[in-house]
């Protein structure tokens, strides 16, 4: 047999090498991450948006959401755990971070108390509980404005809100600052936030666009913007709803009983609608029709003409009128067919101006639906329209004709619908600015009645009480802007009423101007000792072209109609003069 040869000590030792690699061969070594020996575990954590994320707050009926997902590098176990951190900037903490889900659905507050709200998100593996991945979110507070587009007449206002979803619901987190760009400007925010002031348009401009923004005073980076179109006059509203009446009361003297009576509802633009009530009149068949004439009582025109249990001879003009062969359309804002109006027309909130869309949409109504008004009428339109009005009743025809564009000297919106009126007592709200605010202690030119004087511009209090029901809700009795005003020593809503004015503009050569072709009769009574009188000749001497001289009837009081040759004066008027 052969003999082995023993081998070299660096042999035998390589031969031990060699087996001890066959041991070990198809073996794992275990590392501790960042061995350098084994890949590294990493958690990379990836969003449904982009990141760093921004989300807006959620809601009380909208989640707002963000879907996480994490990878993991270096082990096949994929499963994390996730958790919620303020970030070291960040302003909130608590619930106002949010919440997330076991799979990395993360929901934001309803409401933060801090900005910048920065939340760190954080994905940690489950194969050591140690390594991390993350990602960034910020919760945002949501700014709305209300309306968020509309239109306004020039000089108007209009009285906008911001709600700052997700700040603290405390006055605070509530808090915007207002502002316009385009023209305009907001008023003083610690007498009216949000009431915005339109400006006059330059001439030989028909509209322009203001932007008003409202950034939160919670976080200065965040803010809405709505547009508004500034235009020549107020927009006027809507009829709908046009219902004829089962019955029609007949005037206090009992005529007038062949009457058709509507109940229609009128919706202008931030007021509440109205059901509003018209008692038409037509000649029969075969007349000669000479036009058509609308009567509104003072106040809030809560009542018909021909039977306003205050005057006496209100149903005799309306009777003359229509024996002269006009349609007669008696306007009334409740009485006597509904008791849920008492202030009629000049119920607010928003303020007598805009208010006073309310019988200028009826006015244009009537005027586009003649066949409503008298079934024999062949003519497009009701024209020649005309319209007498006592007191408060004379300034929603004033509004009417001037600053919704019925008569006045626009070149867009409506056209001239109005060929004649007759402002009788008044109109009362010319510079509510100088009726509701009394520190100026202006006065006015007397009227033509033997005996007038010059007075003050001022209101009574029974005259501003009148006028309060235009700044409040339905059911409430405050706030009392114009009362308020009455001593001269809150002045808080000058802007507000010098907007309102019929007059808004009185520095301008002529403050008023209206159609040419609109005849202006005016009337006043030699008893009356009202605000009207002075508020009345403020109005005659701001409108151009300059009407004829008033009209008097000496032994009438405020009410003209409450005697009997103010009614006839008045329907002698008409007669004459709508053509």
């Amino acid at each position: 047999m052969p003999i082995s040869i023993p081998r070299t000590w660096g042999q035998i030792l390589s031969l031990i090498a060699f087996a001890g690699l066959l041991l070990l061969e198809g073996c794992v070594l275990g590392h501790q991450p960042g061995s350098g020996q084994q890949q590294q575990i990493v958690v990379t954590v990836s969003a449904s948006v982009s990141v760093p994320a921004q989300i807006p707050v959620s809601t009380s009926t909208q989640a707002s959401t963000i879907q996480f997902s994490a990878s993991v590098q270096g082990t096949s176990n994929q499963a994390v755990t996730w958790s919620l951190n303020p970030d070291t900037s960040s302003a909130c903490s608590g619930t106002s971070l949010g919440a997330i889900s076991s799979v990395g659905l993360y929901t934001a507050a309803t409401e933060i108390n801090g900005a910048p709200c920065d939340v760190v998100v954080t994905a940690t593996s489950n194969e050591d509980n140690v390594t991390t991945g993350q990602a960034r979110v910020r919760e945002l507070i949501v700014v709305t404005i209300t309306p968020a587009t509309d239109t306004i007449g020039q000089g108007g206002n209009l009285q906008y809100s911001a709600v700052v979803t997700g700040a603290p619901n405390t006055a605070q987190g509530q808090a915007v600052q207002w502002s316009a760009s385009g023209g305009g400007a907001f008023d003083n925010p610690s007498n009216n936030a949000g009431l915005y002031i339109a400006p006059p348009l330059p001439g030989g401009t028909t509209s322009e666009i203001a932007t008003i923004s409202a950034t939160s005073q919670f976080d200065s980076t965040q803010s809405a913007s709505a547009t508004l179109t500034i235009q020549e006059t107020d927009p006027l509203g809507t009829v709908s709803n046009v219902q004829t009446l089962s019955s029609c009361p007949a005037d206090s003297n009992g005529g007038l009983a062949n009457g058709t009576c509507y109940s229609l509802t009128v919706s202008c633009d931030q007021v509440a609608d109205m059901t509003t009530y018209v008692k038409v009149n037509a000649p029969p068949k075969g007349a000669t029709l000479a036009g058509t004439v609308l009567f509104l009582i003072g106040s809030g025109g809560n009542g018909l003409y021909d039977s306003n249990p205050v005057w006496q001879y209100g149903y005799l003009a309306v009777e003359n009128v229509y024996a002269a062969n006009f349609n007669t359309v008696q306007v009334s804002f409740g009485a006597p067919f509904s008791s849920n109006n008492p202030n009629g027309w000049l119920q607010g909130p928003g303020g007598v101006r805009r208010l006073a869309c309310r019988f200028a949409t009826v006015a244009d109504w009537v005027y586009h639906n003649p066949k409503t008004i008298n079934p024999n009428a062949t003519a497009a339109s009701s024209a020649p329209m005309c319209g007498t009005a006592n007191s408060g009743g004379s300034g929603a025809l004033a509004y009417a004709v001037y600053q919704y564009g019925l008569a006045g000297t626009n070149t867009t919106g409506p056209t001239q619908e109005f060929n004649m009126i007759e402002p009788t007592s008044g109109p009362p709200m010319t510079r509510l600015d100088q009726a509701c605010v009394c520190n100026n202690q202006a006065m006015g030119n007397p009227d033509p009645c033997s005996g007038s004087v010059r007075s003050p511009m001022c209101f009574s209090p029974s005259e501003a009480d009148i006028i309060d029901p235009a700044y409040q809700t339905a059911g409430q009795t405050s706030p009392t802007l114009c009362s308020q005003g009455l001593t001269g020593s809150n002045n808080a809503q000058a802007n507000r009423f010098a907007s309102d004015s019929i007059d808004y503009q009185p520095n301008n050569t002529i403050a008023i101007p209206l159609s040419k072709t609109l005849l202006v009769n005016m009337r006043f009574g030699g008893l009356d000792t009202t605000t009207a009188v002075p508020q009345g000749e403020t109005w005659f001497g701001a409108v151009a072209p300059r009407p004829g001289t008033p009209a008097c009837t000496q032994d009438a009081p405020h009410d003209l109609p409450n005697v009997q040759d103010g009614a006839t004066d008045i329907a002698t008027d008409i007669i004459t003069n709508c053509k």
